[in-house]
């Protein structure tokens, strides 16, 4: 994404050369020719430096620079005037300004004094975003995992600070998708900045354009008093849109005129709102079947579509399934002040072993199940019943889940070791001998 640069001076001649030259460089650039117009620029347009000169004819750079930081405090600001007194470069610093150079100026002092303002933009924000990743920690469960699919989604992460996009989640039902989405509010957002949640599936299909965007007073029946939408509450903070794909087709198109303009209209109303928020949809669908059934904007996709994380399911995930058990378990040991339980060998080897059809929330309520009805410090493998199995448990006991569960994951456990026997004995913490007699059992010979 294009850095983006505000120039402001009254001086036409001066913001041409000055556009020219930045654009030429590959930055995006806004001009302003007034401090009312600089204002209004970093609020719209949020630029990550503004070149800015000392004299405008509305008030002086000095003046203006507290106003521009209070409108985007991570904004850099390079002054430039003819006036290049010791008393105005002492001024301009305490006000906010990051560098001061004084007119006339050659090409090379003002762009290496661009390139260094922007290094520092970048790093003053990750910082923010690192500091804010680990003062937030409390409000959300981390997303979990070393594998490289999801270590190329956490270090996208800090990238998308300050980043004005939509951001798209996908993956199947129970992959983790809401806790990507919290994390990903919460290390990029203060602690007091909302987070609105909105699942598009149980909101009704006459009801959601006045949820989403809000009403005013009598404009339908019924509309006793205005009414903000989930929209306006997010303002300064993320709305969270689970199951984009059941926003009804007429809506969709007003949510892509949003998510462009970045204002909206009240039902019944007449004056826009705007708001500046960050917009991340999630949806566990395959969005190009979506386009192609006619139940989805293909230009709400594209629009969606600019930041895309895909959410891969737990049995792609390696041995991220070892530490996403582990950590579910210091949650439940918290939760029912039960620190010593722990699952048994056979257990853990049963837990690396099965597919998870239902992912991370399936490990997490068998988990949980299990934990409720230890009755020592450690779960044996009998204990965790995948819900799949439990679906059958009327026509099945517990002793033939039990079995059917252990014959999958000595399978996958004998296919990962290319039928190594000796390695997966060692792997499924039982003896050889022990392994030898369940292949019999099984009829795995």
């Amino acid at each position: 994404m294009k850095k983006r640069i505000l120039v402001c001076d009254d001086e036409a001649n001066v913001r041409t050369f000055l556009s020219e030259l930045l654009s030429l460089e590959g930055f995006a650039v806004v001009e302003a020719d007034s401090g009312a117009s600089a204002v209004a620029a970093v609020a719209r347009d949020r630029p990550d430096l503004c070149v800015l000169d000392l004299m405008l004819p509305d008030c002086s750079g000095v003046e203006l620079l507290p106003r521009l930081k209070a409108a985007d405090p991570t904004l850099a600001v390079i002054v430039i005037t003819a006036l290049g007194t010791v008393d105005n470069a002492v001024l301009s610093m305490k006000a906010g300004a990051y560098d001061f150079i004084t007119k006339p100026f050659d090409m090379d002092t003002i762009l290496m004094a661009v390139k260094r303002a922007l290094d520092f933009v970048s790093v003053s924000r990750e910082n923010t975003v690192l500091w804010n990743l680990h003062k937030n920690r409390v409000y959300y469960e981390e997303f979990i995992g070393d594998c490289p699919a999801v270590a190329q989604i956490k270090a996208l992460i800090p990238k998308l600070a300050f980043a004005d996009v939509p951001i798209l989640i996908t993956g199947e039902t129970g992959t983790g998708k809401n806790v990507l989405a919290k994390q990903i509010h919460f290390t990029l957002s203060g602690a007091q900045a909302p987070l609105v949640y909105a699942n598009c599936s149980s909101i009704q299909a006459t009801l959601f354009e006045s949820e989403l965007f809000g009403h005013e007073k009598g404009s339908f029946t019924g509309a006793a008093a205005q009414k903000k939408g989930r929209v306006e509450l997010a303002d300064g903070g993320t709305l969270l849109l689970d199951e984009i794909t059941e926003i009804p087709y007429e809506i969709q198109a007003k949510l892509l005129d949003f998510l462009q303009e970045r204002s909206f209209y009240r039902v019944g109303g007449v004056a826009p709102v705007s708001v500046d928020i960050r917009v991340i949809a999630l949806t566990n669908k395959n969005l190009q079947e979506e386009i192609e059934a006619g139940r989805f904007r293909k230009d709400l996709f594209y629009r969606l579509n600019v930041i895309h994380f895909s959410v891969p399911p737990l049995r792609e995930r390696g041995d991220d399934i070892a530490l996403i058990c582990e950590y579910l378990l210091g949650l439940l040991r918290r939760k029912y002040n039960s620190p010593s339980i722990r699952l048994s060998a056979s257990a853990e080897a049963l837990v690396r072993g099965y597919s998870w059809p239902g992912n991370v929330r399936e490990l997490k309520n068998a988990l949980e199940r299990a934990f409720i009805c230890a009755e020592g410090d450690v779960i044996e493998a009998d204990s965790i019943a995948p819900e799949d199995h439990g679906r059958h448990g009327a026509a099945k006991g517990l002793h033939e889940l039990v079995g059917e569960f252990e014959r999958e994951v000595i399978l996958r456990r004998l296919a990962f070791f290319k039928g190594n026997r000796t390695a997966t004995a060692q792997d499924l913490g039982i003896s050889l001998r022990n392994l030898q007699y369940k292949l019999e059992k099984y009829d795995l010979r």
